[in-house]
């Protein structure tokens, strides 16, 4: 979970050679005794648009922390130059059109499962035992589903991390999102959320990354 976006709300919203399978989708165990849940903790991060990258002030806060669920205090001046920025819904937005708003995750050491589909239903994001073509459906109220498909998992140190490299797993959802083609999702069992990339039908990308203080 080391890395969040300022557009995960938005995008959210709307393992070996094993054969594919669902997991399940909905819980996640492992230990969250990790130092990034601690309340106060603080991630920063950047979002970069084609070859531009864009400072966006960001501040994402830890206010919660209760069996691993982080209540994350969200804020973050948004390029307009990013045709996600319109697709925010105008209450995730101040006065001044600036992203601040409120969401939950669950953060452990076996992966990361999320709370921000329209549902607040809880579905799993990553699990690191998972393997290439293993999925995530999650249901909705309405009767659509979501799913989340791994479709990378490094066996070497491959992704650049600051000033080393990591392995990462990868994971794909589908998007119902007018304009967006995917979202992938990039994780480490070590530092969590790496990466959000959002594939536009156009063929752009727009690639959020976020640092967390711990």
């Amino acid at each position: 979970m080391k890395k969040l976006t300022i557009f995960l709300a938005a995008c959210f919203m709307y393992v070996s050679c094993q054969d594919p399978k669902i997991a399940t989708s909905t819980t996640l165990g492992g230990s969250t005794d990790l130092a990034m849940n601690a309340v106060g903790n603080e991630f920063y991060g950047s979002v970069k648009i084609g070859n531009t990258n864009f400072e966006t002030n960001e501040s994402i806060k830890v206010t919660k922390s209760e069996d691993g669920v982080l209540t994350l205090n969200v804020k973050a001046d948004l390029p307009s130059s990013s045709p996600l920025t319109k697709l925010i819904p105008s209450s995730m937005k101040d006065a001044s059109g600036k992203l601040n708003t409120v969401m939950k995750i669950k953060n452990t050491s076996e992966g990361i499962l999320d709370y921000t589909n329209k549902d607040g239903s809880p579905f799993v994001l990553v699990k690191y035992d998972s393997n290439i073509g293993d999925k995530y459906v999650l249901k909705k109220k309405d009767g659509t589903t979501i799913t989340r498909t791994v479709v990378g998992k490094s066996t070497v140190d491959e992704y650049p991390y600051g000033f080393y490299n990591i392995k990462v797993m990868t994971v794909e959802q589908d998007s119902r999102i007018p304009g967006v083609k995917k979202i992938l999702y990039r994780a480490n069992h070590k530092f969590g959320l790496v990466e959000i990339e959002i594939v536009m039908e156009d063929g752009t990308s727009t690639h959020m990354y976020t640092f967390s203080v711990k």
